[in-house]
């Protein structure tokens, strides 16, 4: 913990909890903000969060299904649509 968390008052520490629980899906919705909530771990040694490194291969996974899935459905509707004449 750093010297300026220890001396923050129990009130102010309540108050950002407080707006922390309120503003949910907005601090979610903005990946930078709460990248500044989450504590980087292990950033000395080199190590990245577990955690982390899933998601953005999900999120690369994600992108390259939903680029076949277009593909696929731009195929049948191009196959399905009579032949110009």
């Amino acid at each position: 913990m750093s010297e300026s968390a220890k001396t923050i008052e129990p009130e102010a520490e309540e108050a950002v909890r407080a707006y922390l629980r309120i503003n949910r899906a907005r601090l979610a919705a903005d990946g930078s903000f709460l990248a500044l909530l989450l504590p980087e771990r292990f950033a000395q040694s080199g190590l990245h969060d577990l955690q982390r490194h899933i998601i953005d291969r999900l999120r690369a996974e994600n992108a390259a299904l939903k680029a076949k899935l277009e593909a696929v459905e731009r195929a049948v509707g191009a196959w399905a649509s009579p032949p110009k004449r």
